[in-house]
């Protein structure tokens, strides 16, 4: 009976063992918890890297990886602009689960973003100024590309411009020795003591 026992424990411990290794993977709590502070942060480009960080965990379930990339997805298609990447976001999510509930919407807003980076990449082919040129790129979610084209060309940035780039980090305040955004033309108030974050090309 004792060997009998042993066995069935032993058939038991086995089988759970097994389990254990082919469940899905699932971040649990901590998933839902970045999930809303992506969604409650105002800074969208702040929000996009919750969202990044959490996408390159390796624990998470299909539905949640699903979930993230969707979430993701329709950040950067609207206010994080970053186009390109939004029509990533939703093939990723699409190839990854075909039968999520978000599916139908991924769908529908992939279309969308496609269509958006078409129209754009139409408008590249065009004379365009600065300005244009910039708000462009950046749609397309080519910041650091944008960023340095306006960091080198001698211009300041309008008021909007200047505000995405406050937002997206690549200008700062009151940095001591860093390159001025302000560099000609007339001096406005959202252009004092802000400068450019980092060395040229970061």
């Amino acid at each position: 009976m004792t060997k009998q026992l042993n066995l069935w424990l032993a058939f038991i411990m086995a089988a759970f063992l097994a389990a254990c290794a082919t469940a899905p993977a699932s971040m649990g709590p901590a998933f839902e918890t970045a999930m809303v502070e992506a969604r409650s942060n105002s800074n969208p480009y702040a929000a996009d890297d919750t969202l990044s960080g959490l996408l390159e965990n390796t624990n998470l379930s299909e539905d949640q990886r699903a979930r993230a990339l969707y979430a993701r997805g329709s950040l950067r298609r609207q206010a994080g602009d970053d186009r390109r990447g939004a029509v990533e976001d939703f093939d990723a999510m699409l190839k990854l689960a075909p039968e999520h509930a978000l599916a139908p919407n991924a769908r529908e807003e992939l279309a969308f973003a496609q269509t958006d980076v078409e129209t754009i990449e139409v408008g590249l082919s065009r004379p365009l100024n600065l300005s244009q040129w910039f708000n462009s790129m950046w749609v397309l979610g080519e910041h650091a590309e944008a960023a340095g084209r306006y960091r080198t060309s001698g211009l300041s940035p309008n008021e909007a411009e200047l505000a995405k780039l406050v937002a997206a980090g690549f200008v700062c305040e009151d940095r001591n020795g860093a390159a001025p955004v302000y560099t000609m033309g007339d001096m406005r108030p959202d252009l004092e003591n802000k400068h450019w974050c980092g060395a040229p090309g970061v």
